[in-house]
């Protein structure tokens, strides 16, 4: 790649990752299918509701730190190691600090109100949060942040331990440029879905979340890899049929597996008997899909995604303000929504079309106008 031009699909998979955090978070509130701050008094069993809920959560994080590990290639080829580390505090450090003192407790207290019998005003919950920080999800979506910042450290430790040596980087990457090799670390993200995530299923608290740190650090560290050797992302393009089958033979057994044993009689009796083989089966599927997902959806706006236009300017420049507020705006459109007599796809579509808007709402009139918020959110001055 040409050192002068920037990798415009690069940053459409971070655009269209962050766009998706809002159905993915409304979804939450029907499904139940992972941590929310407003749900439904009673679960909808919806299938639409579960495929999108399971289905997002096997690739779109994934894909954020794949994504970061090929930024930080080249990051690294325009920064010292210690811009490198002044940026990476100031782009993700900061942000998460400043969540968790004004944004998470927000957050929380629509939690406490719809959750928990919570009575009072904000300013009464505030001191709670603090007191009762898991029971009110703690950094909330954050965690993102604190994980690739502490990726981010990691790898910058390794580069000054090995002196800035390009030679095992080089290596790999040349071994995986070759033929169909690009298709071998299915075999790494497999091993550790089958390892670990019978033990560790996924709570983004670092202390027991050995699984997802693993498998994101992977992600990570193989983009940074892919971008060091550009036949490496080249070949991702190449095999987009193969990484399709592959990712919708694993998907299908993923959704299979944790929709029977949920919902049909035979597999709930097969998990509750034989447990640990159970999600053993289900790892090996989801190792599989993970990958195949990501290299297959890189692929695809590898091909279809290398350009820019106004849409793009806009949304680059915004998306990160997105991802900061638009939790906030879900628990706010939701906490009213529910309460209407109200078809639940219907509820959904009208959520997701609200959040946006007032999205745009909030940040064209306040987070844009604010010197702090736009130096938090990173906004560019327009030219």
């Amino acid at each position: 790649m040409k050192e002068n031009k920037r990798e415009y699909y690069l940053d459409w998979l971070r655009i269209i990752v962050v766009l998706l955090l809002v159905p993915h978070h409304i979804a939450i509130t029907f499904s139940h299918i992972g941590d929310a701050y407003v749900f439904l008094p009673v679960k909808d069993n919806s299938l639409y509701f579960f495929i999108q809920s399971t289905f997002l959560n096997l690739w779109f994080m994934r894909m954020l730190f794949f994504v970061s590990g090929i930024s930080t290639y080249y990051a690294l080829k325009k920064r010292t190691n210690k811009e490198y580390f002044l940026e990476r505090c100031k782009r993700l450090l900061l942000p998460a600090v400043f969540a968790i003192i004004a944004v998470c407790p927000v957050m929380a207290y629509f939690r406490a109100l719809n959750l928990n019998g919570f009575q009072g005003s904000l300013f009464k919950f505030y001191p709670v949060f603090f007191t009762k920080f898991e029971t009110y999800l703690g950094w909330a979506h954050f965690w993102f942040l604190i994980y690739l910042f502490m990726f981010s450290m990691v790898f910058l430790l390794l580069r000054v331990l090995i002196k800035n040596s390009a030679g095992p980087e080089e290596k790999i990457g040349t071994f995986l440029a070759r033929k169909k090799n690009i298709i071998l670390p299915i075999v790494l993200f497999i091993v550790f879905e089958m390892i670990l995530r019978p033990f560790f299923p996924g709570i983004q608290n670092i202390v027991d979340d050995w699984a997802n740190i693993m498998v994101y650090l992977s992600f990570f560290m193989l983009g940074y890899l892919f971008a060091s050797r550009k036949e490496c992302l080249d070949k991702i393009e190449e095999n987009i049929p193969v990484f399709l089958g592959i990712g919708i033979i694993a998907t299908t057994w993923v959704l299979f597996l944790k929709y029977a044993q949920n919902y049909t009689d035979y597999f709930a009796r097969l998990y509750n008997t034989k447990e640990y083989q159970y999600k053993v089966i289900t790892a090996f599927f989801q190792g599989a899909a993970e990958y195949s997902l990501v290299m297959l959806f890189t692929g695809i706006a590898k091909k279809v995604l290398n350009f820019k236009n106004r849409v793009y300017d806009y949304l680059s420049n915004t998306s990160f303000s997105l991802y900061m507020f638009h939790f906030i705006l879900v628990n706010l459109v939701m906490y009213y929504l529910i309460r209407l007599n109200m078809n639940h796809y219907l509820m959904y579509i009208l959520g997701i079309i609200l959040v946006y808007v007032l999205f745009i709402v909030l940040f064209e009139l306040v987070i844009k106008r604010i010197p702090f918020l736009r130096y938090i959110c990173g906004i560019k001055t327009a030219k």
